[in-house]
């Protein structure tokens, strides 16, 4: 199954996926909020300020298992460290594999038998 981590998620879960659910709805909207507040700190030239938020959005994300959203995170945040533009495309995309990948994970959690594999 493409952009999770089957293993982290499996893992996470303590064997009651059913616990992880609404965790992983708050990081969602956590996160949309978060993209939110990246855009006017892009849009107004600072960059570098954006490498914190991006950060924290990897290391959140690697924790839930959202494997393509954590690399595509570190990827930003490498570039907004290096003072590299990050363009508002970038972002719309981010949101939408964030809306992939969460979707994905919630298929995967609520699935009867998991195999962790």
């Amino acid at each position: 199954m493409p952009l999770i981590d089957q293993r982290q998620l499996t893992a996470m879960t303590a064997g009651a996926p059913e616990l992880l659910l609404p965790i992983l709805d708050e990081f969602e909207t956590t996160t949309r909020d978060a993209i939110g507040r990246l855009g006017p700190i892009l849009s107004a030239g600072k960059i570098r300020e954006s490498a914190p938020e991006f950060h924290q959005l990897r290391g959140a994300s690697g924790t839930l298992g959202l494997r393509d959203f954590y690399e595509r995170c570190a990827q930003l945040e490498g570039r907004a460290a290096e003072g590299d533009p990050v363009e508002a495309t970038e972002l719309v995309d981010l949101l939408d594999l964030l809306s992939s990948s969460v979707a994905v994970a919630r298929t995967f959690l609520q699935e009867p038998a998991r195999d962790g594999s």
